[in-house]
C-alpha cells in the first residue's frame, strides 16, 4: 500500500500512540475514550497494526455480569481508530462499522485489541479489529470498519 500520508517509521507511530494515550489519560479522561482506560502496547509498521489492552471494569458489565455489547463495540472502534490515527497522526472519525460477537468478556479480564489498516484510500480507511482474551486467547469479537481520512483532506486543504 503506497500512500504517502501513512507513517512508516515505528518510532513516529509509537509517538502518536503515546500522544493518544496521554490525551485520553489527561484532557479526555472523562470522555468515552478516556473511560475505556486502554494501554497502548505496540505497533507493527510492516502489517499496519496496533495493539491495545483493555481491562474489563465493573461499570462495563451488563445485567448478567458480562462485558456489555456496546462496550465491546466501543473497544473495537477505539482500537481501529487508534490504528488509523497512529499511522496518520490525525484524528479519524468512524464512517461505518460491522461487528461480530463471538464470545463474552468477564470482570477483570484483560482483552487484547488489534487494529489493522486493510486499505488506505484517498478518502476512506478500511480497517479490521479484533478483541481476544489475553489469558485464554479466546476471540471475543471482530469488526470491519471504515474511517474518514482526515490527514489527506487536511493536507489538500479540504474541509471535512
Amino acid at each position: 500500500m503506497a500512500n504517502t500520508f501513512l507513517l512508516t517509521d515505528r518510532n513516529a507511530v509509537m509517538e502518536n500512540l503515546n500522544k493518544i494515550a496521554a490525551e485520553n489519560a489527561g484532557e479526555h479522561r472523562e470522555r468515552v475514550n478516556g473511560l475505556m482506560d486502554a494501554d497502548y502496547v505496540d505497533c507493527d509498521v510492516d502489517n499496519l497494526t496496533v495493539t491495545l489492552e483493555f481491562h474489563v471494569r465493573p461499570w462495563e458489565l451488563n445485567r448478567a455480569g458480562f462485558l456489555h455489547g456496546g462496550i465491546i463495540c466501543t473497544m473495537l472502534d477505539h482500537t481501529a481508530a487508534a490504528a488509523a490515527s497512529a499511522f496518520t497522526g490525525s484524528w479519524c472519525p468512524t464512517v461505518d462499522m460491522d461487528v461480530r460477537f463471538i464470545s463474552f468478556g468477564k470482570p477483570d479480564d484483560i482483552l487484547i485489541g488489534t487494529g489493522r489498516i486493510v486499505s488506505a484510500g484517498k478518502n476512506i480507511f478500511h480497517m479490521e479489529a479484533s478483541l481476544k482474551n489475553k489469558t485464554s486467547g479466546r476471540l471475543i469479537a471482530t469488526c470491519t470498519a471504515a474511517y474518514l481520512n482526515i490527514a489527506r483532506q487536511q493536507s489538500e486543504g479540504v474541509n471535512p
